[in-house]
């Protein structure tokens, strides 16, 4: 009865720590509805936002139209918004790095270093191939990024570091950029409509919060608050703007476009482009040749060229030969350019000298 009576203090005190740890778990658990909490609770909620500078209103303006472009005609416009992708990547780099003290350049240096970086990203990202995957590799950072919030506020019994958080960014740059090689539309598409619906809803939320919901976002933490205002609204339109870019690039703007296709006929067009003016130049190279050969049989034993012989030769082929057009074709050109020749010696003969050449033409 002894024992019996421990089992039973033991079973009460486990059923006592199960209830408290799941107790502990409902507590924390987040019921997805809390994204537009404070916007069901109060729709005409306002945000203490602070006075916007006009450079800022003009920054995210253009971020804003940047982002309609991504979203709507981003395989159509590849080289465009690679080199604003390869800018971006090239100067945020510079500025994460120096925001960690790793660069080591100083303060000083850091803005020089991160333009020329900006410039060097940005021509590496105007060519075709880099462009896809480069646009790949930040879509795929991005959406690992958003993923790993969600994941902290879903999951607070875990704990998620700075490596787990840099670990998953970079895993999904670089796995999102290795099926952008195998498949380069379908995955620019996607990639650019991602990039675009961020940028526009985060100009949005500039407008509207001060950027609230981003900073709610990036320090993310354990059994969060509901973000602000109308924040939790704009997250959700992000996967349906996404969705709708897609659809818009997919049967609009990147109908029938495949950029891969064009940089094959532009080479094909290189080519014979190339082809043709070598055998251009081949033409040219032997009409000189073969006047070289008869420039130099006709001098090198010491003959004297005439003009009126030329033109009596010339007369005399075309009269006895053919048409005057394939006779001019075969031999008048060399004998044209001998005439006319610096080097040539030119005397005139008497019109004995020609009836006694064409009577031995005539015995020939």
């Amino acid at each position: 009865m002894h024992f019996r009576h421990e089992e039973s203090r033991h079973l009460l005190r486990n059923a006592s720590a199960s209830t408290a740890v799941e107790s502990k778990f409902d507590h924390h658990s987040i019921v997805w509805p809390f994204l537009i909490q404070n916007a069901m609770e109060n729709p005409l909620c306002t945000t203490a936002t602070p006075a916007n500078s006009t450079v800022s209103v003009l920054l995210w303006t253009t971020i804003a139209v940047f982002g309609i472009v991504y979203t709507l005609l981003g395989y159509r416009c590849l080289r465009a918004i690679g080199f604003l992708t390869g800018l971006a990547a090239g100067a945020g780099c510079i500025v994460l790095l120096q925001s960690k003290n790793i660069t080591g350049f100083g303060n000083l240096a850091a803005p020089a270093l991160a333009v020329v970086a900006g410039l060097f990203g940005a021509i590496l990202g105007s060519t075709h191939p880099i462009s896809s995957t480069l646009i790949g590799a930040s879509a795929g950072a991005l959406v690992a990024g958003a993923t790993i919030a969600a994941c902290i506020a879903t999951l607070p019994h875990y704990i998620f570091g700075e490596n787990e958080l840099l670990v998953s960014v970079v895993g999904g740059a670089i796995i999102c950029s290795i099926i952008t090689l195998f498949c380069p539309k379908l995955m620019s598409i996607i990639a650019s409509s991602v990039l675009g619906s961020a940028m526009i809803l985060c100009s949005i939320d500039f407008f509207m919060h001060g950027l609230n919901t981003m900073d709610w976002l990036f320090n993310m933490k354990p059994d969060p608050t509901p973000p602000p205002c109308w924040g939790g609204v704009i997250l959700c339109c992000w996967p349906i703007a996404s969705v709708l870019g897609v659809l818009v690039q997919c049967f609009v703007t990147a109908w029938k476009i495949d950029h891969r296709r064009q940089m094959m006929h532009r080479r094909r067009r290189h080519y014979k482009g190339r082809q043709g003016s070598r055998s251009r130049e081949t033409r040219e190279e032997a009409r000189q040749r073969k006047y070289r050969y008869l420039y130099q049989v006709r001098t090198a034993r010491g003959d004297i060229i005439s003009q009126n012989f030329v033109s009596a030769l010339q007369k005399h082929v075309t009269t006895d030969s053919g048409p005057p057009s394939e006779v001019s074709t075969k031999t008048g050109s060399n004998d044209r350019n001998t005439a006319r020749s610096d080097r040539t010696h030119m005397t005139n003969l008497p019109d004995s000298d020609f009836d006694k050449r064409d009577s031995s033409y005539e015995k020939r």
